[in-house]
């Protein structure tokens, strides 16, 4: 009956060395946004498989938000994988993009805000991690697998909160383990830069626009300076989030409207309803 028995034992420790476990064979899995802390990590990691004749595979896989994302994004990750010689996964939510999903919470209950949120990522779960994991357990029916991300301490308290290494655990099995990994947590954004720098300085365009980090072109925790930057340069995406706040009548921060951003890029029809609902809150306040 050994044969029936699981290829890791349920007793072994739940978070193994990732290097160690990449020296022996394990697959890696880059996971890739287009922005700065991920292409850190791949130039990075990939720079330690050289030196160390890692054997086993590796992949880069990247979420695609749809018509959320800044419309740059999708060309330049292709050009990062074709840069470093690594094979590209694009993987995408089965029913629309990130402002469909928008759309069919506020369908579902339209007495809350639809909005992603700090409190209610589902940006997070159901558009990019929820995918990853699907295409990681059909890729991967077995083994080990190493799924590095670029997430930095230094980004927010949260994230200086989270373990380095942890188990995936919607993809892992008894014959298959799958480790998540934030292999430069504790980098500085100097750190960071200077990596990108020393690998010919080739960047995101939006970091050339000036953003301060990339996620989605309009990212509900993104800095008022890079969310002028992606309603200046991905003004369809903008207009589309707007048209969510005036029809649903849900400010796309709280006490924040987008649409007071940059007016002057919105239809009369949009800016109409949205200062109706402003005017509505300020009666009701």
């Amino acid at each position: 009956m050994a044969d029936q028995l699981p290829l890791f034992p349920l007793d072994e420790n739940p978070a193994p060395d990732p290097l160690a476990l990449l020296r022996q064979g394990a697959a890696l899995v880059l996971s890739v946004s287009g922005g700065k802390d991920s292409d850190a990590m791949s130039h990075w990691l990939l720079d330690q498989r050289l030196t160390e004749g890692w054997c086993g595979p590796v992949k880069m896989v990247h979420a695609d938000l749809g018509r959320a994302d800044w419309h740059m994004t999708g060309d330049y990750v292709e050009g990062l994988a074709k840069h470093k010689g690594v094979e590209l996964h694009v993987v995408r939510w089965l029913d629309g993009d990130l402002i469909d999903r928008i759309w069919q919470r506020w369908e579902k209950d339209k007495t809350r805000p639809c909005w992603p949120s700090a409190a209610a990522r589902y940006c997070t779960s159901d558009l990019k991690r929820g995918p990853i994991s699907r295409w990681i357990r059909h890729t991967f029916p077995t083994g080990a697998v190493i799924c590095a991300m670029g997430l930095r301490a230094g980004e927010s308290q949260a994230r200086a909160r989270r373990p380095t290494v942890t188990i995936r655990e919607d993809c892992t099995s008894q014959g298959r383990r799958v480790l998540n990994w934030l292999p430069i947590h504790a980098w500085t954004e100097s750190q960071v830069w200077s990596c990108i720098q020393s690998h010919g300085g080739i960047r995101h365009p939006a970091y050339n626009f000036g953003n301060r980090r990339l996620s989605c072109a309009c990212c509900v925790l993104a800095n008022t300076n890079d969310l002028l930057n992606g309603a200046i340069h991905n003004p369809a995406t903008y207009q589309e989030l707007c048209r969510i706040e005036a029809v649903t009548g849900y400010s796309f921060k709280k006490g924040w409207w987008l649409s007071d951003l940059r007016p002057e890029l919105l239809p009369a029809a949009t800016l109409e309803a949205v200062r109706s609902h402003q005017q509505r809150l300020a009666v009701h306040r």
